[in-house]
């Protein structure tokens, strides 16, 4: 039986993931699929995020499978402990799309500081008035960032460039103060920066300490009018109380590239505000990120096959 590496993520180029696992010497055949597989044969199973109901029992009705990998930098949506306990290989997507979320962050940053959304909005509905939502100074504006990875850094390193005044606060960050100092960030305590900061931007996995992170409180905590941006996972905001904050002009708007669930329901009350832009789960996306995808996820799975170890590893296999 011809060994089969199942993709659920229509993303990964087709021709590309075949010809790179050719390149690494791997005969698989490469099937699409919109449902999880069952059945012998099964080697490799690649998850993109949008596929969220993936179980244990699934991983049950694969016995070839070796390698579980998600091709996104979120796992959230894999049954990591079962696939551990199994014996599988977990990988996780890994520096394939840093510039082009920073680059979205930071655009959504820019439009909410300029009301470019709001004063499209209101000239559509016959306005032509700048006070419908008067732009800022983008130079000068503070900009907080909340987790400090690659991304984030590749953000500070946009908003240094317009003269904004960067933030960082997050676990561990405080040995290297003096080192980001230099490079114009200031490292800060998570409550100030939720007071200080215009402009919130979320760079966080969803993790037990993460989800809802930003709640009523800490929405209260920042001053009125300011702006709040997401781009790591929905449920790191509450967006109930994200909703109460734009209705009440606490906040003077949001943009989100992720939701707790996507898409939303079209009677979800998070569509009705106009102060909230969203974008759907589309900072990660270029051409480019589609081929490097493909060609990482077919050297993780030769990595798996012929015994090495894969990139991105979210867990080994159990022992």
């Amino acid at each position: 039986m011809t060994d089969r590496v199942v993709v659920l993520d229509d993303f990964i180029p087709a021709e590309i993931l075949s010809d790179s696992l050719a390149a690494e010497g791997i005969s698989a055949d490469v099937v699409y699929q919109s449902e999880f597989p069952s059945g012998p044969g099964v080697v490799a199973l690649l998850v993109g995020p949008e596929n969220t109901g993936l179980e244990p029992r699934h991983l049950s009705e694969l016995p070839d499978l070796r390698l579980l990998s998600a091709t996104s930098a979120g796992y959230d949506h894999l049954p990591v402990s079962a696939a551990h306990e199994r014996g599988l290989w977990v990988t996780r997507a890994v520096d394939y799309c840093t510039e082009e979320v920073a680059d979205h962050a930071f655009a959504l940053a820019l439009g909410l500081i300029r009301s470019t959304h709001t004063l499209d909005g209101s000239v559509r509905a016959g306005g032509w008035d700048v006070t419908a939502a008067p732009p800022r100074r983008i130079a000068g504006t503070v900009l907080g960032l909340y987790g400090f990875g690659r991304i984030a850094g590749a953000l500070a390193v946009r908003a240094r460039a317009v003269g904004m005044t960067v933030l960082v606060s997050g676990r561990g960050l405080s040995d290297r103060a003096a080192e980001l100092a230099a490079d114009g960030v200031e490292v800060v305590g998570f409550g100030e920066l939720l007071r200080r900061s215009d402009v919130l931007s979320l760079h966080v996995p969803l993790t037990p300490e993460t989800r809802g992170l930003i709640d009523e409180r800490a929405l209260a905590t920042m001053r009125p009018g300011r702006y709040l941006v997401n781009v790591s996972r929905g449920g790191v905001v509450d967006h109930g109380a994200l909703g109460a904050a734009l209705r009440s002009g606490h906040l003077a708007g949001a943009a989100v590239d992720v939701l707790p669930s996507e898409p939303p329901a079209p009677d979800d009350p998070i569509l009705q505000f106009p102060n909230l832009v969203i974008t759907p789960h589309a900072a990660w996306y270029s051409p480019q990120v589609a081929r490097t995808l493909a060609e990482q996820s077919a050297r993780n799975v030769a990595a798996v096959l012929t015994g090495a170890s894969p990139v991105g590893v979210v867990a080994p296999p159990g022992m």
